[in-house]
């Protein structure tokens, strides 16, 4: 083992306080939790440090780009030269990967060390290449995601004694393989479904009675209407607490409402990203998702990662509570300790103390969308959250919905496929559609088509729903 690398795993493990057990009924890591914003900073500076000095010496790509930035071994030591490293894109990874296959010369992880301390492979959910972006683990990686999920599945008010239901497919996707470790290590078993069809998995709530549901909030929605259907009333299920990644849910006030109104249980939000938070750098508290006033904010886990908010021109740092575009660094990973990549999220962050007595900072509302998500009409951009937030407020509507964007002449047009609630009669519905139409065109600023299609008529999705077609390319 080279002295770096050796140095980076003490670092890291000097700093793994309550790694087996909670140290309080409340926060599983106070110590680490309840800090002060100056240790915070002392402890992101330590690790930024070593960290920098292991890529450049373990990582061929990241020898390279510090050389370009006339960057040598300790030049970084602490939070405030963060700025000189440059933020690495997924554009960058991309070309790496396909010129050095099929891994790359970005990890500091060698072939060795993969074939005799290796965990696992990963990929990107993403379709943007025939070779998919990969990325391997360790048994070091293993530990700090269960560590760090059990911080997080400790502060969303899981306990021993809570039984599990992991409704992923159990592929190659790291969100929830981590909530899985993490739940082992919290003393929780885990009821896997992966493969299971939806009617499967509601027998399976129905019968053996999890209190704690894993799945994306799209999922979460299909399920509990097939629970319904099945005659198993999600109202009177054993499920106490829903968490979801893989898409907004908890930061959207009405798909949150829909979703603990149609369960009867508290929705929480975990969120990361394969290529550098694989554990979670996002997630909620009780304290957050029992607010019923103010958006639900998401906790970020700083002596994990060091998150930033930029101006996405600039790439300068925009102020507290302003919104930017996410770059985050990981402060923990054997295989991946990343600095300065562009997750690319738009979100704003408050340092102010949250009432559950964390101090490290929150994203206001969570994650908003990425750029590419972004829908730009007649010159005016806005998120899917918007559309999807103004159609979920509608208690006549079901929780599916499809937005196709295409030109008439040389104007865009905005068509939103909705379906009904199926418990309505048709006998008794009224149309929305008009309602529908100028309650988006008041918030988008542009004329929207609404169209009414049968209950069923929309798929229902498992992982990351795809709901905004954009066809305007198609129509020259």
């Amino acid at each position: 083992m080279s002295q770096i690398r050796k140095k980076w795993l003490e670092t890291v493990l000097k700093y793994k306080f309550n790694h087996d057990k909670p140290g309080s009924p409340t926060i599983w890591s106070p110590d680490l939790e309840k800090i002060s914003r100056e240790r915070i900073k002392e402890i992101q500076s330590e690790k930024l440090s070593v960290a920098f000095d292991y890529l450049y010496e373990e990582s061929q790509y990241y020898q390279e780009k510090f050389k370009q930035a006339k960057l040598k071994p300790q030049d970084i030591q602490s939070v405030e030269d963060l700025h000189k490293v440059p933020v690495t894109t997924k554009q960058e990874w991309l070309v790496n990967q396909t010129d050095n296959p099929p891994w790359g010369n970005f990890s500091p992880l060698s072939h060795k060390r993969w074939t005799t301390d290796g965990w696992m492979m990963f990929t990107t959910s993403g379709t943007t290449t025939v070779l998919p972006r990969v990325f391997r683990h360790t048994q070091h990686d293993l530990k700090m995601w269960a560590w760090l999920g059990a911080r997080a599945l400790w502060a969303m008010g899981v306990r021993p004694g809570d039984v599990v239901i992991n409704c992923a497919d159990y592929g190659p996707a790291v969100a929830f393989w981590c909530l899985h470790y993490a739940m082992s290590l919290v003393g929780c078993p885990v009821i896997p479904c992966g493969g299971m069809n939806v009617q499967r998995r509601a027998f399976f709530i129905n019968t053996y009675k999890p209190t704690v549901l894993l799945c994306t909030p799209s999922y979460a929605l299909y399920l509990g209407r097939t629970m319904h259907d099945l005659e198993y009333p999600t109202e009177n299920s054993s499920i106490r607490i829903i968490i979801t990644a893989g898409e907004p849910g908890p930061g959207i006030p009405s798909t949150k409402n829909r979703i603990e109104g149609l369960w009867g249980a508290k929705l929480h939000d975990d969120f990361g990203c394969t290529e550098v938070a694989m554990t979670p750098l996002g997630y909620t508290c009780e304290d957050e998702v029992n607010s019923v006033e103010n958006p639900v904010n998401v906790h970020l886990m700083e002596d994990a990662y060091i998150p930033e908010v930029l101006n996405p021109d600039t790439l300068e740092p925009v102020r507290e509570g302003e919104r930017g575009i996410l770059v985050v660094s990981n402060l923990f990973s054997e295989a991946q300790p990343i600095l300065r990549y562009m997750m690319g999220d738009w979100t704003s962050i408050t340092r102010e103390p949250c009432a559950c007595g964390r101090t490290h900072a929150r994203a206001l509302g969570g994650l908003h969308g990425r750029p590419d998500d972004m829908i730009k009409i007649q010159g005016l951009a806005f998120f899917p959250s918007t559309i999807e937030d103004s159609v979920r407020k509608d208690p006549e509507l079901g929780d599916e919905f499809r937005v196709e964007l295409s030109k008439v002449g040389d104007m865009d047009r905005v068509k939103i496929i909705v379906e009904p609630k199926s418990a309505i009669p048709k006998s008794s519905y009224i149309d929305p559609r008009e309602k529908i139409q100028e309650k988006l065109k008041g918030l988008l600023g542009v004329d929207v088509q609404v169209e009414l299609v049968p209950y069923g008529t929309l798929p229902r999705t498992q992982f990351k729903s795809k709901r905004v077609f954009d066809m305007r390319e198609q129509c020259y």
